[in-house]
């Protein structure tokens, strides 16, 4: 058994299509989450520099600790919003194996930013929860258009 199958996007697009728009709008949120980690980093590198925060040694360790996460999520989401790109340049070239290879990218950016959130979900707002569950839900949508789609081309190529 396996993910649900689709026949279409929002009931009036067609799997080709939506997958398509949801792949921008991934890229889109993608690339404004990139730039608002950049500008936390740039943040916390330079609070470090504060003379309070260099005096005191557990204020600098958690300073450098958040800074540290912040280039790593960086890191993350520019490799998403790159694969996002790629994988909209594989559904306009109907490539299954640029599909195939964004679901399994997909699939460890979502782990990897399932467990982040969770493993600091005490220090979350409630707005920033909901927002979570929200980009979470797109997220999944998306992946069940994305293998929907994979799994027609697959069953095209086999004709």
């Amino acid at each position: 058994m396996g993910l649900p199958q689709l026949n279409s996007c929002c009931f009036f697009f067609d799997l080709k299509t939506g997958t398509i728009i949801c792949g921008v709008i991934n890229s889109i949120l993608s690339f404004i989450m990139l730039v608002a980690l950049i500008v936390t980093a740039a943040i916390f590198g330079s609070l470090q520099s504060n003379e309070e925060i260099k005096n005191d040694p557990d204020a600098e360790a958690y300073m450098t600790g958040l800074y540290v996460i912040s280039i790593i999520l960086v890191l993350m989401y520019l490799v998403k919003f790159l694969s996002d790109l790629v994988f909209v340049y594989g559904v306009l070239r109907e490539n299954a194996g640029v599909i195939k290879a964004y679901l399994i990218v997909w699939l460890v950016f979502f782990l990897l930013s399932t467990f982040l959130f969770f493993l600091h979900i005490a220090d979350f707002h409630a707005a920033t929860i909901v927002t979570e569950i929200i980009y979470t839900g797109l997220n999944l949508y998306a992946l069940l258009l994305a293998n929907s789609f994979y799994k027609q081309l697959n069953c095209r190529e086999e004709l």
